[in-house]
């Protein structure tokens, strides 16, 4: 039986610009830490060893999106240029340095086409396997993200209230856990899940006219969500069962289209490697 994944928490960036990478980092990081109760971080140096294969073989450059792990589409763990991809080492920080090093580290990792980024560490403990072996994942596409995951679910164990502190923090727009509905906003639960169908890992549009219009899509969901609402900062909890998530992107989906207008829509979609008759129907299989 294969490992089941989680990642606690996401946040939507306005762009994969080195300044929005960073400051996002450190958001996201920070808030994350700090709800854990984290006392150190263990940073884990030295290029994925599939990544490291394929670089020797000299295919790298041309691997389209490679699968590394049950997290995601990675090309490394903390490659980072100055290191030159070397053999693994782990470096203890406290955790205000290592939110700083999470930052500087995930703003210069290289830019490759489809290819999820990022970098591994460890909370109070060496990040030795996927029970303790954390990563910070940047996403590219038309609607780039951030998130934390873990590749084995039974190595969360998160102190009591963490939730509260994530909340707190405004560091996440999409909060997971164990056994309990998905949290967050829900203009960013729909993005969520679009995203996941649509534009995986990577995959899509990271031209600067993709993005802008990901921008824009994403200011018409807080729109709807806020006129649904009363308040765009209020939190909505997402069931884990399929036809509910159906029922709620579906209505969604039809706010959305009223709130634009289909044709506007559609133009905004295009731009970002999309199409309404693709977008729509996206969350129904």
């Amino acid at each position: 039986m294969g490992l089941i994944s989680i990642a606690p928490v996401r946040r939507f960036l306005d762009s994969a610009s080195d300044e929005h990478v960073y400051s996002g980092t450190r958001l996201l990081v920070s808030g994350f830490l700090r709800a854990m109760r984290a006392q150190s971080v263990d940073f884990k140096y030295g290029m994925h060893p599939l990544m490291r294969e394929l670089m020797m073989k000299g295919v790298a450059g041309s691997a389209g999106s490679q699968r590394f792990g049950a997290g995601g589409m990675l090309s490394s763990i903390g490659d980072d240029e100055e290191l030159g991809g070397g053999e693994d080492r782990v470096v203890v920080e406290p955790v205000e340095a290592a939110v700083e090093t999470c930052a500087i580290r995930m703003a210069k990792l290289r830019e490759s086409s489809k290819i999820s980024r990022g970098i591994s560490f460890g909370i109070d403990r060496e990040p030795a396997g996927p029970g303790s072996s954390w990563n910070v994942i940047l996403h590219r596409g038309p609607l780039p993200l951030l998130q934390i995951e873990l590749s084995d679910i039974t190595g969360f164990r998160p102190p009591k209230q963490w939730v509260d502190s994530v909340v707190e923090s405004n560091c996440a727009h999409v909060i997971s856990r164990k056994s309990r509905p998905t949290l967050g906003g829900g203009d960013h639960l729909f993005l969520w899940l679009k995203r996941y169908q649509l534009f995986p890992y990577s995959k899509g549009e990271a031209s600067i006219e993709a993005v802008t219009a990901g921008q824009r899509l994403r200011k018409w969901c807080r729109e709807v969500w806020q006129e649904q609402s009363g308040d765009a900062a209020s939190l909505y909890e997402l069931s884990s069962w399929q036809w509910r998530r159906k029922r709620f992107v579906r209505r969604f989906d039809a706010m959305l289209t009223q709130h634009v207008g289909a044709e506007k829509l559609n133009s905004t979609l295009k731009e970002m490697g999309t199409r309404l008759e693709s977008w729509l129907p996206a969350f129904e299989n």
